[in-house]
């Protein structure tokens, strides 16, 4: 007789659903980017604000002329969408420019300490992609 093994996970193993991962992935966004300077927390929704430093890259500049470092402010609006975390980029202008979204599973996003270089690596490019013509300082 051949035995097999199955394995059942515990309630502890399961992944917490998208709506209860908000606050905590909020939390750690904040705790951990650079620039971070201020959050929001509501019911299903956790705003994240950082600041990113910029200037024209050097093959767009005129010669001659001075080109100061600008401030780029960012929010990262954490919330839900169909049991998947969403997290959306906004940039903070009186236009408020959508630059990105992006969707996570609750299994994606259970381990933060996994996720979050995952989940930034998306944020900038992104970013990166929206500003093609800017170099970033951080």
């Amino acid at each position: 007789m051949k035995i097999t093994h199955t394995y059942i996970k515990t309630a502890s193993q399961q992944a917490l659903p998208a709506s209860k991962q908000v606050k905590r992935i909020g939390q750690y966004l904040y705790k951990h980017i650079d620039g971070a300077y201020d959050f929001k927390s509501s019911s299903n929704n956790y705003d994240v604000y950082f600041l990113l430093l910029y200037e024209l890259k050097k093959e767009l500049r005129e010669p001659g002329k001075d080109y100061p470092v600008q401030e780029m402010r960012i929010n990262l609006n954490v919330t839900t969408y169909q049991n998947k975390v969403r997290i959306n980029i906004i940039e903070i202008t009186p236009k408020e420019r959508t630059i990105g979204f992006d969707l996570y599973t609750p299994e994606k996003v259970q381990d933060l300490q996994k996720a979050y270089p995952v989940i930034m690596e998306k944020i900038y490019k992104r970013i990166y992609k929206a500003y093609e013509d800017y170099y970033f300082l951080y």
